[in-house]
This record gives C-alpha cells, structure tokens and sequence, in this order.
C-alpha cells in the first residue's frame, strides 16, 4: 500500500480573494481517526409544524451555501489523488459527474481511473500542490466576476465554482495536472453535503 508514505501529503487551499482563507495543514497534524466531510447544518424551519390530517408530510431539506465546504471538497479531492484511493475519491464525483478537457467530455471515475493507472501521484507526497494563492472561489452571486476572470460561473443558486491554480503540476518531464482545475461543486440532492458535479482541465495523457 502506498497510503503509508503518502501520510505526509501537503494541501494548502484556502480563498485567494481578498479574505484569506485557512491553510490546510499537512495531513501528519490530523489525529488517527477518519476523515469526515464538513458538517453542514441543515435548515430546521418547520420541524414542529403538524401536517394536516391525512396529507404526506414532506420535508424539503436546505443546505445553505457554503465556500468553505466546497473548498473543503477540493481539498479531499487533492488527498485522495495524492493516495491514490479510488474509494476516497469516487465518492467525492456526482452519480454523473464530468471531466471536460480540450473540448471533449467524458466521465470523471473513467478519465481519473485512467490517469492513476498510467501515471504516479504518489511522487508528490510532502510536496506543496496548491496555496491559498491559487485558489479562487466563486458563487451564483459573484457571477460577474467570474466572467470577468474567464471562469464559467455557477449555473444556478447553490452551486460553487472553485478554480485552482496548482503550483505543482509537473514531476520531473511528466505532468500531472493541467494549468487550472475548475471544479463545479453543488449540494446533494438526498443529503447535507457537496459534490463534484463537473471538472474543467486541459489536460492530456502522456
């Protein structure tokens, strides 16, 4: 198993905007327990409300938009390539989940179940991927400004478009990440917690 020398693995992804976000600490500062997504708290409007007599009670669940969750999925996407782990990362994708890259789109487990057979991520272990710097987040209401920065925005409310700029691609003569990786994140739909709905990288496979 490669999990054991990969423990070292360094992602540092916070907001790039004006606010700085947090650093991701290495992963040898987390405790010997399960990684656990991001908590999210749903919206309880309406708990005690009684339904009239005879009707299906129905209770719609509302995941309040949240840039640190998603950048908090981006970060587990990193860990999981740099492990290697198809099950930390196939878990992350959307039941139809997609890569987009050079104009062509294929689906995300097939593109990345590729690319870990053929290429070794585990070369970057301990290295730096990502900092704050090179991560920029954007939501349906800064729309403008993705625009502007020639992102593809948010296509509805809810939904978070976390752009990153590794500062690691390459190992040696071979790459193994593209320039940008836009990730378009939203809610689930049957729980309180994000997905990776769509991966835009210009990325080719040696």
């Amino acid at each position: 198993m490669k999990r054991a020398g990969l423990l070292a693995a360094t992602l540092l992804l916070g907001c790039g905007g004006a606010e700085r976000g947090p650093d991701f600490p290495t992963t040898t500062s987390f405790p010997e327990v399960a990684r656990r997504p991001p908590s999210f708290v749903a919206d309880d409007g309406g708990r005690d409300a009684v339904a009239p007599e005879g009707a299906l009670e129905i209770r719609t669940l509302v995941v309040p938009l949240d840039s640190e969750g998603a950048r908090a999925l981006v970060s587990r996407f990193f860990m999981a390539v740099l492990l290697e782990s198809t099950s930390d990362l196939y878990p992350l994708f959307a039941n139809q989940a997609w890569v987009v890259s050079e104009g062509s789109r294929q689906p995300a487990q097939q593109v990345w179940r590729a690319r870990l057979a053929q290429l070794d991520y585990t070369i970057l272990a301990g290295r730096v991927v990502a900092t704050p710097q090179a991560l920029r987040t954007y939501t349906f209401a800064s729309a403008s400004r993705a625009l502007r920065d020639g992102v593809i925005p948010p296509a509805v409310p809810g939904e978070v478009v976390v752009v990153v700029t590794p500062t690691l691609a390459w190992s040696g003569k071979t790459r193994l990440f593209g320039e940008r990786l836009a990730f378009r994140i939203r809610p689930k739909q049957a729980e309180p917690a994000y997905e990776i709905a769509e991966i835009t990288e210009d990325f080719r496979l040696p």
